[in-house]
């Protein structure tokens, strides 16, 4: 069983930054469209017009747009709330 406690949210169309145990809903580090992540102005490096990362299926994984690009490897996976 996996036990790392998440280290971003997703909610509305937005990648939201945990603070204090909660996402911090004032500043979307990414905004969702369709499959693909683009990093907003409050991203620490700015806002990007090309897509970070794609969401396929429960994973996310960068595209060429990002400096740590591994096409063989995701980075995150999506979960829902646990209860």
């Amino acid at each position: 069983m996996h036990t790392a406690k998440p280290i971003m949210a997703m909610s509305g169309g937005h990648i939201y930054d945990i603070k204090n145990g909660r996402p911090d809903l004032t500043k979307p580090l990414y905004k969702v469209t369709a499959d693909r992540v683009f990093a907003t102005s409050y991203h620490p490096s700015g806002a990007s017009p090309h897509a970070l990362f794609e969401i396929r299926g429960d994973k996310v994984h960068t595209t060429p747009h990002h400096n740590a690009h591994d096409p063989n490897k995701h980075v995150f996976e999506i979960k829902g709330m646990m209860t």
